[in-house]
């Protein structure tokens, strides 16, 4: 890892993120609230958005690939087929959805 003149070597595990005071101060407060470091709110904080951000890319491409499957087959359930499944499903968690047709 290059440094320049002005820049410190970081340890590999250390990452800078720059705040106003008064989100600084939030931040601290609801620290201080919770019994917990500043650290550890900003850790959990960044490790939550990264999660659900991994989820929304994983059901997009889970999206983008069964529309392709569906381009590709013509295999598809209706909406109205798809509604009567969901009820159906609310009064027995076990009941098959609809296969598939073209």
């Amino acid at each position: 890892m290059k440094t320049s003149a002005i820049e410190k070597p970081r340890s590999p595990g250390t990452v800078t993120v720059k705040l106003d005071p008064a989100d600084r101060e939030r931040i601290a407060s609801l620290a201080s609230i919770k019994k917990r470091t500043p650290h550890y709110l900003m850790k959990e904080a960044i490790l939550e958005y990264v999660q659900r951000e991994e989820a929304r890319q994983n059901f997009i491409k889970a999206a983008d690939t069964s529309f392709e499957h569906y381009k590709e087959t013509g295999l598809h359930i209706t909406l109205d087929e798809f509604s009567a499944w969901v009820d159906d499903v609310q009064k027995n968690p076990d009941a098959p959805i609809t296969a598939c047709h073209t």
